[in-house]
């Protein structure tokens, strides 16, 4: 999610845990993860945004934990 936007866009699965965006937003990104399991579907959204100085190819962690 872009911030001065407030709209979610999706990112494309690329290979296991790897996402990637074609045209990634300028600032602060704030992720959202679509879950499915025995619980049925789910929403898990990362409480702190990445920061603004992103790096193209970068790795951040979320801090988000699924259980």
């Amino acid at each position: 999610m872009q911030e001065d936007c407030q709209e979610w866009k999706p990112m494309r699965r690329a290979f296991g845990a790897m996402f990637d965006y074609s045209n990634p937003p300028n600032g602060e990104i704030y992720l959202r993860f679509q879950v499915s399991g025995s619980a049925g579907l789910y929403w898990v959204q990362s409480k702190n945004a990445i920061s603004g100085d992103w790096k193209a190819g970068a790795t951040y962690d979320t801090n988000v934990q699924l259980n």
